[in-house]
């Protein structure tokens, strides 16, 4: 009814000659973002035909373009060439897309466009030009990123030099990149850089590069507990390693992930560790077919009677020594002894034991983004609000409620008598925390670093929502505010952002920080997490600290619901001081009642 009403009014003031009437009473109407698709596209149409009207033609283009409808889109954007190219991307002319972006000073925008529409030449003489922008010599990540689509495109080209330069400049770039950007904390974006990596070790076909980068976004991803993510890491890599026939690394792969699944419980852990002998076989039997030093098969099969060994399989075990013995080359003495081992134990049986199968979501291939793309196109767009929401407007693949909200975080900006206000900014900042994609961190950093002290607040408050961990660096700058609000709002969102993998920063800001308020507001978020090192942490903090931040430290203990904690207070009493022990035996009790 609602919609109807709002509906039924905004004719009556079009009708009354009031159009801006009409567009309060839609926009107001639009914030409705629940309601159906037939009843939201029939509000949105009348609310594009009144922002026409009192001549708003972005703002109505804007609408149009949620709608999918380019021709309308471009039919309002003469003078805007921004609007224009996404119009032309909508109707899949991404040829026209790139023309428009080149006049709209938009270099990688043109640049992917021409890729798309297969226009190489065109694309390599935009990302040449991108590459010469005099700010990447300070952004070494995006300088690997130009340099890592100039390749792709020189290799359309037929241009493998030009290509192999270009590749290796981009892996320089991420690596250096990579450091900086761990050293910082920011091991979210360092992710980023070991993701481009993979990607071009893949393409390319280096198995270094493609190791390096599997490698460490595994050893990320470990490290911020996401295990099923990481699991699925494991697995993508030790397909590729084995199509690129890595025997040896396929093994020690498996060897890895199988000790990682046993110390989180996992039950098909066991399915690995037989997986991972019976790939040093087939690394036994390559480096034998290829003329590799025998040792070095021996070696192989060593390690695969110990993987037998370890899941009870004693009768496989057995036969490893038979071909152990069997060895082309192997010395006289070395071969005796293993026959002998294989005769002592011939009536080895296997042990009965369940091979639980590894998880079909687990084998599912990883879905890697184009961030090679996307964080180009977010560079370019330096932290513009509405060109921001203007992408999510493009992406079809998202549910219409996200794109409704970005919908309206664009109005509030495309309608505003004065777009930079710090009312308007805080309001759009609002409004982009409402949308919860991570590609509003760009514009809500920018808002941050640009606002007064308002808008930092509505930015912080935004931040509540936003459960990815680069949130963190503009929460980190309000907790340093001088001024009071600002700090405050940021503790609050500290207290609302406890998810897992944001371990890393509020552990840092508790250890870091000199003001109590910002470390008992960390501690009480990393409390809440039901990890085995959030309960580690608080142990830790038990033993050290004094007063309200020990006591802080025990209630949280008491109230932690990580499975490991019961498990991981027994440990630490077993050798803690006689003051750290009352209080852990004090814990243990408290959490029986």
């Amino acid at each position: 009814m609602l919609s109807d009403e709002a509906l039924a009014k905004a004719r009556e003031a079009l009708r009354a000659n009031a159009p801006q009437n009409a567009v309060t009473t839609l926009l107001h109407a639009a914030e409705q973002t629940h309601l159906s698709g037939r009843d939201y596209d029939e509000l949105l149409r009348l609310l594009a035909d009144s922002l026409r009207a009192v001549g708003l033609l972005r703002a109505a283009a804007s609408v149009w373009l949620y709608l999918r409808e380019p021709q309308a889109v471009a039919s309002l954007s003469a003078r805007e060439p921004r609007d224009l190219g996404r119009a032309a991307q909508l109707a899949g002319n991404h040829g026209a897309a790139a023309e428009c972006f080149r006049q709209a000073r938009w270099p990688a925008h043109a640049a992917i466009a021409c890729e798309r529409a297969r226009q190489f030449p065109a694309a390599r003489g935009l990302w040449e030009e991108v590459s010469a922008d005099p700010r990447l010599r300070e952004d070494p990540y995006t300088a690997a990123l130009v340099s890592f689509n100039l390749g792709r495109v020189l290799s359309e080209l037929s241009d493998p030099h030009g290509a192999h330069r270009c590749r290796v400049r981009a892996t320089r770039l991420l690596e250096e990149a990579a450091d900086v950007l761990e050293a910082r904390g920011l091991r979210e974006r360092a992710f980023d850089c070991f993701q481009v990596l993979l990607t071009l070790g893949a393409e390319t076909g280096s198995f270094e590069n493609l190791a390096e980068g599997y490698l460490n976004c595994i050893r990320i991803l470990r490290e911020d507990h996401l295990k099923y993510y990481a699991l699925q890491y494991y697995e993508d890599f030790i397909g590729r390693a084995e199509r690129a026939g890595e025997h040896h690394a396929v093994a020690t792969i498996l060897h890895e992930a199988s000790d990682y699944a046993r110390n989180l419980g996992l039950a098909f852990h066991a399915s690995l560790r037989v997986r991972e002998a019976d790939s040093w076989r087939r690394a036994a039997e390559h480096t034998l077919r290829s003329g590799g030093a025998v040792e070095l098969a021996e070696n192989a099969l060593l390690a695969a009677l110990g993987a037998y060994c370890a899941v009870g399989m004693h009768a496989r075990a057995v036969g490893v020594f038979s071909s152990m013995a069997q060895l082309p080359g192997l010395e006289d003495k070395r071969a005796a002894r293993y026959r002998g081992l294989c005769t002592r134990y011939g009536s080895a049986q296997d042990e009965p034991v369940r091979l639980a199968p590894l998880p079909e979501y687990l084998r599912q291939p990883v879905a890697y983004p184009d961030i090679w793309n996307v964080d180009v196109i977010e560079w370019e767009e330096a932290g513009d609000a509405a060109e921001t929401c203007g992408e999510v407007l493009l992406d079809a693949t998202l549910p219409d409620y996200v794109r409704r909200k970005a919908l309206l975080a664009r109005l509030v900006r495309l309608t505003s008598r004065d777009p930079e206000h710090p009312a308007t900014q805080a309001q759009v900042a609002e409004k982009l925390g409402a949308v919860q994609l991570y590609a509003v961190l760009a514009p809500l950093e920018h808002l941050y670093e640009r606002g007064r002290n308002d808008v930092k607040v509505s930015v912080l408050r935004a931040g509540k929502t936003l459960f990815f961990k680069r949130t963190f660096g503009f929460i980190m700058k309000g907790v340093a505010d001088a001024d009071p609000q600002v700090r405050r709002a940021a503790m609050d969102a500290i207290g609302s952002l406890h998810f897992p993998h944001a371990f890393d920063p509020r552990s840092r800001l508790h250890r870091d920080s000199a003001d109590p308020q910002v470390r008992h507001a960390a501690l009480g978020s990393i409390g809440r997490i039901p990890s085995l090192e959030a309960v580690e942490y608080l142990i830790s903090t038990l033993g050290h600290a004094a007063g309200e931040e020990r006591q802080k430290a025990l209630e949280l203990l008491v109230r932690n619901d990580a499975p490991e904690a019961s498990g991981a207070l027994k440990a630490a009493l077993t050798d803690a001081p006689p003051e750290l022990s009352s209080l852990l035996d004090h814990i243990l009790r408290a959490r029986a009642r």
